[in-house]
């Protein structure tokens, strides 16, 4: 028997079901226990979203949250031989609502809950309503005459309590699964004060001699991942944490950040530092624009978006100007940053996941794996992730045949078939204006 300390104070007993473990003498009771044999849904942010982007007007939102929600729901009386636990003073204490400990918990609770939302969304003019364990948020359109207090009310009567300080009536935004979403302008964000502690979190782990435990490292993931639904981009720079959890041999021991972890830390510390909070809801489904790219050692890159072009001629010596050289899989790398420059030329609606077109196996797998071992690359693809993040986008890389590849005369100097009038002009970064140069059509 176990406790935690919930939010407001009150202590939650924890029934470790689970308990003994390791003993074939004394089996446990979740070991007789199929989680498979008791499922239920998880409206989870993958599934809001879905729902949000494909939202053809404003709505509003509402939050009805279960009062102490495992407490609602009564567990069998043949069941309670085996929920009873003897205290210190040799009496017996029964448990006779579902146990937070208990395999069966969660399933137990989402089938009625699940039966209370099919109710909810039959009764009242309500789009829809999503679930998180007990966590409700229903959206309705603005035309509908529905006030929480009617689904209060009629929950009541089903014997469903409501937790009070949870409820939310009908707004534009609201918080859910811990993030506020917009029902007017279809965005979602974190709450200020939680981009604020993400922040500080992570600066402490970059504190120089700093030591962790794992169990910090473990929330540390899981609470970065939490932010990765909001920011895909940044989900590479995970790797690193959980390949040092991995290579955690005595979890008892603390231990100092890893420079690979450190690296990565710094991207997500300068990310959410800068990055704009308020998002549109990212579509995952690829978005086809007919954007390819190629680049050539002899020439420099060629980047075709529709009918929308960019040449640039690499400068002499580029490929022994450095060490490590350069080579063709960095040029390569520096055409797809040229692609996402057009684009913001020439504007791109932002929430969309666009397909970019490439002969080149390591540019392919790059996007695929958000890194490389190639140094110069690798340092590409940083600029390439801030552009993302800025212009609210994310890639995916598909193959095409060199043979086949669009932008391969363009790659190599020729222009002919493309129109001056469709020719991309850009201000090259810095960074890239000293080993390029544009080319400007002839009229």
């Amino acid at each position: 028997m176990g406790a935690v300390t919930n939010g407001d104070g009150s202590l939650r007993p924890i029934n470790d079901l689970s308990y003994p473990r390791n003993d074939p003498s004394v089996p446990s009771v979740n070991s007789f226990v199929k989680a498979d044999d008791f499922k239920t849904t998880w409206d989870d942010f993958r599934r809001v979203s879905s729902f949000f982007r494909r939202l053809k007007q404003p709505v509003k939102l509402a939050i009805f949250d279960w009062e102490k929600a495992y407490r609602q729901i009564p567990t069998a009386p043949d069941q309670w031989p085996y929920l009873m636990i003897k205290d210190f003073d040799d009496k017996i204490l029964l448990n006779t609502r579902i146990a937070f400990g208990g395999v069966a918990g969660c399933g137990s609770f989402g089938r009625p809950a699940d039966a209370w939302k099919c109710l909810m969304k039959h009764e009242f003019d309500v789009l829809e309503v999503f679930r998180w364990v007990d966590d409700n948020l229903f959206i309705k359109t603005h035309e509908s005459t529905t006030t929480m207090d009617e689904i209060v009310s009629r929950s009541n009567e089903l014997g469903v309590k409501t937790n009070e300080t949870k409820f939310a009536p009908f707004e534009t935004e609201q918080k859910f699964i811990g993030f506020i979403w917009n029902g007017s302008d279809k965005t979602v964000r974190l709450p200020e004060a939680k981009l604020t502690e993400r922040i500080e979190q992570i600066k402490v782990f970059l504190k120089k001699d700093h030591q962790s435990s794992y169990n910090h490292i473990e929330v540390l993931a899981g609470q970065l991942n939490h932010v990765a639904l909001l920011l895909p981009q940044l989900s590479c720079y995970l790797n690193s944490i959980y390949r040092w959890l991995k290579n955690w041999r005595n979890l008892a021991a603390p231990r100092y950040t890893p420079p690979d972890a450190v690296e990565d830390l710094h991207f997500w510390l300068d990310t959410l530092q800068s990055f704009t909070n308020m998002r549109l809801v990212q579509d995952p489904e690829p978005t086809e624009i007919n954007w390819v790219g190629d680049a050539s050692t002899s020439f420099g890159i060629g980047v075709l978006i529709g009918s929308n072009w960019s040449q640039l001629r690499v400068t002499d010596g580029w490929a022994t100007a450095t060490e490590p050289a350069r080579n063709i899989a960095w040029l390569e790398t520096v055409a797809i940053r040229v692609g996402l420059l057009m684009l913001k030329r020439l504007g791109v609606k932002q929430g969309r996941t666009l397909v970019v077109w490439t002969d080149n196996t390591t540019s392919e797998n790059l996007v695929h794996n958000k890194k490389s071992k190639d140094r110069w690359v690798n340092e590409e693809w940083k600029k390439i992730r801030s552009l993302l993040i800025e212009l609210q986008v994310d890639i995916v890389a598909n193959r095409v045949r060199s043979e086949d590849n669009r932008a391969d005369t363009l790659s190599r100097g020729i222009t002919s078939g493309h129109l001056p009038k469709h020719n991309v002009q850009l201000l090259l970064p810095e960074d890239l204006e000293r080993w390029f140069t544009t080319v400007e059509p002839i009229f």
